[in-house]
């Protein structure tokens, strides 16, 4: 009969349970929203300007301090604080940085309970009496070494990323100055232009003249006509170009492309490197991209030895509770109700050893591809140094000709056949076709040495360093010939532009349009004035012109 009991006790638990379970009603199946399914299938609507999402909407900012002529020093500033890139780049670097805590903790320890409320069912011992409840702590601990082996590697993936940042400001300093120099070239092509255009319109109001007075024909001021014309013309589709590179300055800079950036009027240009050899080795030692890549394999040879700790277990230790009472006991009084209190020591096994060997493997794989990475990588740095210095060099050499023999041989030209104009010895045609000239040399060495500018700027990105503050050093003379003291500041070097001679006359200059030369004169000051010999350019590279 007392055997009875216990069966009629689970029973009435049983039902008790049931009842329980289902004191509130059940709750229905939850039902599709319509206006999820109306979105799924539809566009959003677009933002309203008054919503909440109405910031999405607003625009980069026009700041006062970056308008107006500005040097590119500024611009760089504003482009390292606020280019996106670079801020997602600094960013990745703080997400990885806080990687490092994460790989060297422990795991979570696991808790684990055992419930039993029946006692007909639960363990029952002879000494102790019935075990209504159990409990388990376990802690997990990696084989020694293997967490400062994680720390290492997620160092390691932080310097990764340091070099990634210095390899995105680079980008974003070398895109600046392609910028400024093109902003630069078309503001000097506009006032190139607008000052030629004025000179336009002394031509055709000199040929209106003598048309009137039976010295021209109609066919001269139908030419003048065409060559405001086409001025004209050529200013507007600079001035497309000018608010293109303005805008693309204003994308680096993250500010509003209506903002009014500008250049100085006159850029220094700093003249090629003497030498190649020095750049590549600067490169290998400074270009972060290189760098990233030996980064990259010091990681990776870490994931090497961390693989290989995968050949050893992982100890599990933890602490046993299981709780013991005399109520309920199988053995009635004659238990004793203690709770026991226990330790347990378990590991995995490592016995799966080709999966092991496939890991290591696997890592010493990505080492040895790392390392042919870095060497393609260096290759191409050589290949960018090389061809970047044979455009700069070529660059230059071509700004030295125009301004030693083009220029100077047009302003020439134009100055004979203005004379000849005026003796009646040449028709208007020639006029015009010599003015035209003198124009197109002059833009021509402000695009050159605004390309120059450019292949500088990717230049110093190759390298990784800005050339001015790191110009390459000269090659080692022989050991019997003594080493001559180093020039003073104010002596022209490879990376600073060379002084005129002292003796020597200033270049006529523009007031307005400083570095450019002075406008030629109006039309009727030309054809009054006797022609005049130019003086040439001396044999040195003036970036200033």
């Amino acid at each position: 009969m007392n055997r009875r009991w216990p069966l009629t006790l689970l029973a009435c638990l049983i039902l008790g349970v049931i009842g329980c379970a289902h004191t509130t009603p059940r709750p229905e199946l939850a039902k599709l929203d319509e206006a999820v399914a109306t979105a799924a299938h539809h566009v959003p609507a677009a933002i309203h300007p008054d919503g909440p999402m109405a910031v999405a909407l607003d625009s980069a900012p026009i700041l006062p301090e970056l308008t107006g002529p500005q040097p590119v020093d500024a611009y760089i500033h504003r482009a390292l604080a606020e280019n996106r890139t670079v801020r997602a780049a600094k960013f990745n670097v703080l997400a990885l940085k806080h990687r490092i805590p994460q790989v060297t903790a422990l795991e979570d320890p696991v808790v684990s309970n055992s419930i039993f409320p029946i006692p007909a069912v639960a363990p029952q011992y002879s000494l102790m009496g019935y075990m209504p409840y159990g409990g388990l702590l376990a802690q997990q601990f990696p084989w020694f070494g293997t967490l400062k082996l994680r720390g290492q590697v997620a160092e390691k993936d932080v310097e990764v990323a340091l070099f990634e940042l210095a390899a995105a400001q680079l980008d974003a300093v070398a895109a600046v100055k392609r910028a400024y120099f093109d902003l630069y070239f078309n503001q000097r092509a506009e006032a190139l232009l607008v000052e030629n255009r004025g000179l336009a319109v002394d031509f055709l109001n000199v040929a209106r003249d003598r048309y009137k007075a039976a010295t021209a024909t109609q066919v001269d001021v139908l030419r003048a006509e065409v060559a405001v014309t086409d001025i004209d013309r050529e200013l507007e589709t600079t001035r497309q170009a000018l608010a293109t590179a303005r805008a693309e300055l204003a994308r680096l800079l993250h500010v509003s492309p209506e903002s009014d950036l500008r250049t100085l009027p006159e850029v220094p240009i700093a003249a090629a490197p003497a030498e190649v050899e020095r750049l590549y080795q600067l490169a290998v030692a400074s270009r972060p991209d290189l760098q990233g890549r030996l980064a990259t394999i010091a990681r990776d040879e870490k994931a090497v030895e961390l693989a290989r700790k995968r050949y050893y277990p992982n100890v599990t230790v933890g602490v046993i509770y299981q709780d013991m009472t005399e109520r309920n006991a199988v053995v009635g009084q004659a238990a004793g109700g203690m709770p026991n209190v226990g330790l347990f020591v378990g590991f995995n096994l490592p016995v799966y050893r080709k999966k092991l060997a496939a890991g290591v493997s696997e890592a010493q794989a990505r080492v040895a591809a790392d390392a042919q990475l870095y060497e393609a990588e260096r290759d191409q740095s050589n290949r960018d140094v090389k061809d970047l210095f044979t455009q700069a060099k070529v660059q230059q050499n071509i700004i030295g000709l125009l301004r030693r023999s083009n220029l100077p041989a047009s302003k020439q030209v134009f100055e004979a056949t203005v004379s000849d104009y005026k003796a009646a010895n040449v028709d208007y045609l020639s006029l015009l076709a010599a003015w035209r000239e003198v124009l197109q040399v002059q833009i021509q060495i402000a695009q050159v040495e605004s390309e120059l500018g450019k292949a500088l700027a990717l230049l110093e990105r190759a390298v990784g360093v800005q050339l001015n503050e790191h110009p390459p050093a000269p090659a080692p003379a022989a050991m019997s010939v003594p080493t001559p003291p180093p020039p003073p500041a104010t002596a022209p070097g490879p990376f600073r532009p060379t002084s005129p001679p002292a003796d020597s006359a200033p270049a006529e200059r523009d007031d307005r349009n400083p570095g450019m030369p002075a406008r030629l004169g109006t039309a009727a000051t030309m054809l009054t004035r006797p022609p005049a010999t130019p003086a040439l350019a001396t044999d040195h590279y003036d970036p200033g012109g």
